[in-house]
Protein backbone atom coordinates (compact mmCIF):
# COMPACT_ATOMS: atom_id res chain seq x y z
CA UNK A 1 0.00 0.00 0.00
CA UNK A 2 1.67 3.63 -1.26
CA UNK A 3 1.98 5.37 1.81
CA UNK A 4 0.56 8.97 2.37
CA UNK A 5 2.37 12.09 2.36
CA UNK A 6 3.20 12.65 6.55
CA UNK A 7 0.74 15.27 6.99
CA UNK A 8 -2.05 13.14 5.68
CA UNK A 9 -1.00 9.96 7.28
CA UNK A 10 -0.06 11.50 10.57
CA UNK A 11 -2.61 13.95 11.24
CA UNK A 12 -2.43 14.44 15.27
CA UNK A 13 -5.10 12.85 16.79
CA UNK A 14 -5.70 10.70 19.92
CA UNK A 15 -6.49 7.19 18.90
CA UNK A 16 -10.31 6.61 17.59
CA UNK A 17 -10.81 10.52 18.10
CA UNK A 18 -13.46 10.29 15.47
CA UNK A 19 -15.46 7.76 16.85
CA UNK A 20 -15.26 7.97 20.47
CA UNK A 21 -18.83 10.10 21.05
CA UNK A 22 -20.76 7.42 18.54
CA UNK A 23 -22.16 4.44 20.89
CA UNK A 24 -22.28 1.06 18.63
CA UNK A 25 -20.02 2.02 15.72
CA UNK A 26 -17.00 3.62 14.40
CA UNK A 27 -15.33 4.40 11.60
CA UNK A 28 -11.39 3.19 10.89
CA UNK A 29 -9.09 4.92 8.48
CA UNK A 30 -7.56 2.24 6.21
CA UNK A 31 -4.72 4.32 4.86
CA UNK A 32 -2.72 3.84 8.04
CA UNK A 33 -0.41 0.65 9.11
CA UNK A 34 -1.31 -1.56 11.72
CA UNK A 35 -2.08 -5.27 11.99
CA UNK A 36 -5.83 -4.45 12.84
CA UNK A 37 -6.24 -2.77 9.53
CA UNK A 38 -4.32 -4.61 7.56
CA UNK A 39 -7.14 -7.22 8.70
CA UNK A 40 -10.10 -5.05 7.73
CA UNK A 41 -8.26 -4.33 3.97
CA UNK A 42 -8.14 -8.01 3.86
CA UNK A 43 -11.89 -8.15 4.55
CA UNK A 44 -13.50 -5.23 3.10
CA UNK A 45 -11.85 -6.14 -0.20
CA UNK A 46 -13.78 -9.38 0.10
CA UNK A 47 -16.81 -7.88 0.88
CA UNK A 48 -19.57 -7.77 -1.98
CA UNK A 49 -22.88 -5.66 -2.66
CA UNK A 50 -26.21 -6.36 -2.63
CA UNK A 51 -27.00 -7.17 -6.24
CA UNK A 52 -29.40 -4.69 -6.87
CA UNK A 53 -26.90 -2.53 -5.77
CA UNK A 54 -23.88 -3.18 -8.08
CA UNK A 55 -25.13 -0.40 -10.29
CA UNK A 56 -25.14 2.36 -7.90
CA UNK A 57 -21.91 1.36 -6.32
CA UNK A 58 -18.29 -0.42 -6.98
CA UNK A 59 -16.89 -2.48 -4.09
CA UNK A 60 -13.82 -2.05 -2.29
CA UNK A 61 -11.75 -4.60 -4.46
CA UNK A 62 -12.07 -1.83 -7.15
CA UNK A 63 -11.98 1.32 -5.09
CA UNK A 64 -9.31 0.64 -2.59
CA UNK A 65 -6.34 -0.01 -4.85
CA UNK A 66 -7.22 3.48 -6.82
CA UNK A 67 -7.31 4.65 -3.17
CA UNK A 68 -4.15 3.84 -1.92
CA UNK A 69 -2.49 5.40 -5.59
CA UNK A 70 -4.04 8.71 -5.28
CA UNK A 71 -3.26 11.18 -2.40
CA UNK A 72 -6.46 13.29 -1.99
CA UNK A 73 -8.45 9.74 -1.40
CA UNK A 74 -8.71 8.12 2.30
CA UNK A 75 -10.38 4.98 2.37
CA UNK A 76 -12.07 3.84 5.79
CA UNK A 77 -14.07 0.68 7.22
CA UNK A 78 -17.43 0.92 9.14
CA UNK A 79 -17.18 -0.89 12.10
CA UNK A 80 -19.12 -2.19 14.77
CA UNK A 81 -17.65 -1.53 18.17
CA UNK A 82 -16.84 -4.22 21.14
CA UNK A 83 -14.19 -6.26 18.19
CA UNK A 84 -11.56 -7.82 19.33
CA UNK A 85 -9.51 -6.81 15.47
CA UNK A 86 -6.99 -8.40 15.81
CA UNK A 87 -8.96 -11.52 15.94
CA UNK A 88 -9.79 -12.16 12.14
CA UNK A 89 -12.90 -13.93 12.97
CA UNK A 90 -14.15 -11.05 15.38
CA UNK A 91 -12.97 -8.53 12.90
CA UNK A 92 -15.11 -10.38 10.08
CA UNK A 93 -18.09 -9.96 12.21
CA UNK A 94 -17.67 -6.59 13.06
CA UNK A 95 -16.75 -5.03 9.59
CA UNK A 96 -20.10 -3.81 7.99
CA UNK A 97 -19.33 -1.30 5.31
CA UNK A 98 -16.77 1.14 3.37
CA UNK A 99 -16.80 4.21 1.93
CA UNK A 100 -14.12 7.09 0.61
CA UNK A 101 -13.84 10.68 1.54
CA UNK A 102 -12.50 12.38 -1.43
CA UNK A 103 -10.86 15.84 -1.12
CA UNK A 104 -10.83 16.72 -4.79
CA UNK A 105 -12.69 14.34 -7.68
CA UNK A 106 -15.45 16.12 -8.87
CA UNK A 107 -16.02 18.58 -6.24
CA UNK A 108 -15.33 21.83 -8.47
CA UNK A 109 -18.78 20.54 -10.87
CA UNK A 110 -20.67 19.90 -7.95
CA UNK A 111 -20.34 22.69 -5.43
CA UNK A 112 -19.56 26.64 -5.41
CA UNK A 113 -16.44 26.27 -3.19
CA UNK A 114 -14.54 23.03 -3.44
CA UNK A 115 -11.83 23.94 -1.33
CA UNK A 116 -14.20 23.98 1.60
CA UNK A 117 -15.70 20.65 0.88
CA UNK A 118 -15.61 16.65 0.98
CA UNK A 119 -16.94 14.29 -1.29
CA UNK A 120 -18.35 10.90 0.11
CA UNK A 121 -18.13 8.53 -2.03
CA UNK A 122 -18.11 4.56 -2.61
CA UNK A 123 -20.09 4.26 0.25
CA UNK A 124 -21.65 0.97 0.91
CA UNK A 125 -22.56 -1.96 3.76
CA UNK A 126 -22.18 -5.42 3.27
CA UNK A 127 -26.34 -6.96 2.43
CA UNK A 128 -25.90 -8.62 6.04
CA UNK A 129 -25.55 -5.31 7.94
CA UNK A 130 -28.31 -3.81 6.38
CA UNK A 131 -31.87 -2.34 7.65
CA UNK A 132 -30.08 -2.06 10.82
CA UNK A 133 -29.88 1.89 10.90
CA UNK A 134 -26.31 1.23 10.30
CA UNK A 135 -25.81 3.42 6.84
CA UNK A 136 -27.74 6.59 8.80
CA UNK A 137 -25.76 6.53 11.85
CA UNK A 138 -22.42 6.21 10.15
CA UNK A 139 -23.37 9.26 7.73
CA UNK A 140 -24.80 11.36 10.44
CA UNK A 141 -22.88 13.77 12.82
CA UNK A 142 -21.03 13.34 14.70
CA UNK A 143 -19.46 10.54 13.39
CA UNK A 144 -18.91 11.01 9.87
CA UNK A 145 -17.87 14.83 10.69
CA UNK A 146 -15.43 14.03 12.98
CA UNK A 147 -13.56 11.87 10.42
CA UNK A 148 -14.06 14.70 7.95
CA UNK A 149 -12.74 17.42 10.37
CA UNK A 150 -9.69 15.27 11.36
CA UNK A 151 -8.33 14.43 7.60
CA UNK A 152 -9.58 18.24 6.07
CA UNK A 153 -9.66 20.35 8.86
CA UNK A 154 -10.62 23.04 7.08
CA UNK A 155 -14.06 21.25 5.71
CA UNK A 156 -17.78 23.08 5.93
CA UNK A 157 -20.07 20.63 3.85
CA UNK A 158 -19.87 17.22 2.81
CA UNK A 159 -21.05 16.39 -0.54
CA UNK A 160 -21.99 12.95 -1.74
CA UNK A 161 -24.11 11.83 -5.08
CA UNK A 162 -26.97 9.62 -5.22
CA UNK A 163 -28.21 7.55 -8.57
CA UNK A 164 -31.82 8.20 -9.79
CA UNK A 165 -33.36 4.58 -8.62
CA UNK A 166 -31.07 4.27 -5.32
CA UNK A 167 -34.14 4.77 -3.01
CA UNK A 168 -33.02 2.85 -0.45
CA UNK A 169 -29.75 5.06 -0.27
CA UNK A 170 -31.42 8.29 -1.09
CA UNK A 171 -33.41 7.49 2.62
CA UNK A 172 -30.39 6.70 4.68
CA UNK A 173 -28.53 9.84 3.50
CA UNK A 174 -31.43 12.06 4.15
CA UNK A 175 -32.02 10.50 7.78
CA UNK A 176 -28.82 11.37 8.13
CA UNK A 177 -28.86 14.85 7.19
CA UNK A 178 -28.12 15.29 3.58
CA UNK A 179 -30.91 17.70 1.48
CA UNK A 180 -30.46 17.73 -2.01
CA UNK A 181 -28.90 20.98 -3.65
CA UNK A 182 -30.55 21.25 -6.87
CA UNK A 183 -27.35 20.22 -8.96
CA UNK A 184 -27.42 16.90 -11.08
CA UNK A 185 -24.18 14.88 -11.82
CA UNK A 186 -23.71 12.54 -14.75
CA UNK A 187 -21.52 9.81 -13.51
CA UNK A 188 -20.96 8.03 -16.87
CA UNK A 189 -21.76 4.42 -16.46
CA UNK A 190 -23.47 4.64 -13.25
CA UNK A 191 -26.05 7.21 -15.01
CA UNK A 192 -27.23 10.26 -13.63
CA UNK A 193 -26.94 11.89 -9.20
CA UNK A 194 -28.95 14.16 -7.50
CA UNK A 195 -26.06 15.57 -5.26
CA UNK A 196 -26.30 16.15 -1.97
CA UNK A 197 -25.04 18.34 0.76
CA UNK A 198 -24.97 18.76 4.80
CA UNK A 199 -22.87 20.93 7.07
CA UNK A 200 -19.92 19.73 8.81
CA UNK A 201 -20.87 19.60 12.59
CA UNK A 202 -18.48 18.09 15.41
CA UNK A 203 -20.30 19.91 18.05
CA UNK A 204 -22.75 18.43 20.88
CA UNK A 205 -26.00 17.03 19.56
CA UNK A 206 -28.30 13.78 19.96
CA UNK A 207 -26.39 10.92 19.00
CA UNK A 208 -28.11 8.74 16.84
CA UNK A 209 -28.40 5.25 18.02
CA UNK A 210 -28.27 2.11 16.62
CA UNK A 211 -31.19 -0.38 17.41
CA UNK A 212 -31.38 -2.95 20.24
CA UNK A 213 -31.05 -6.36 19.32
CA UNK A 214 -33.89 -8.38 18.95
Amino acid sequence: MPPKTPEQADTPATPATEHRNVPGLRLVRLDRRTPEVDTLREIVTRQRVAPEQRRFVDEAMHTLPRADAVPDLFPYAVVLTGADLSDRAQALDACAGFGIIDRVGVLRDLVDEPERAVLLRAFYLSPEHQGHGIGRTACSAPLLDLLVSQIVPEAEHIVLCVNDGNEAGERAYRAAGFTPTGRRHDAGDHGMQSVFSRPVNTGYHPVPRLPEPR
